[in-house]
């Protein structure tokens, strides 16, 4: 679903709003391994899943580390270079044939600066990107890998036909023979 839809089938946009609102995204369609957005970036711009799987990374000696899964109807925001213009540590690179729609995040924040049922939404979106870091977290620290790979399962059913068990592996912060072996079991 493109992201115009998608605000539609949120209520976010009524016809005049989508037209206007259309007029600042851009879409680009990224080749599976492309970088959607490098690690060390300055971005000042949203990146809205339009079709396809990215992941968010970051860089680790001589390998990077995936963070987590950006699914169809999922927005990235590089948080350290828009809200503390610091450099983003954090990477997206397309895991399949990926649109991504993107916006500048300044024309974002005008946007819902003038409409309260934005503000709304992008309240709810920064709240479930901190649920879904505590979340992450929680996981990491207190759950087995094998409770991991569970939770996986149960919140992206799609991904592993669609994603490199390195990646998988890499997010669930395991070996890729530990994931064999929890997958055998299934």
């Amino acid at each position: 679903m493109d992201i115009i839809q998608y605000f539609k089938s949120q209520q976010l946009l009524t016809g005049d709003t989508a037209e206007r609102l259309s007029k600042f995204v851009r879409r680009k369609t990224y080749d599976k391994k492309d970088l959607i957005l490098p690690v060390d970036n300055s971005s000042k711009n949203i990146y809205f899943i339009e079709q396809g799987i990215a992941r968010v990374f970051y860089a680790q000696k001589n390998k990077d580390v995936t963070l987590y899964f950006l699914q169809e109807n999922k927005i990235g925001v590089p948080v350290d270079s828009i809200f503390f213009n610091r450099v983003c540590k954090f990477g997206i690179e397309a895991l399949t044939e990926t649109i991504v729609a993107i916006m500048a995040y300044e024309r974002w924040e005008n946007w819902a600066k003038h409409n309260a049922v934005m503000q709304q939404f992008s309240q709810r979106l920064m709240i479930e990107y901190i649920k879904n870091a505590t979340d992450r977290i929680y996981n990491i620290k207190f759950q087995s890998p094998k409770e991991r790979y569970d939770t996986l399962i149960a919140e992206f059913p799609e991904i592993f036909p669609q994603v490199s068990l390195g990646h998988i592996a890499s997010y669930l912060g395991i070996t890729q023979e530990t994931l064999s072996r929890l997958r055998a079991k299934k």
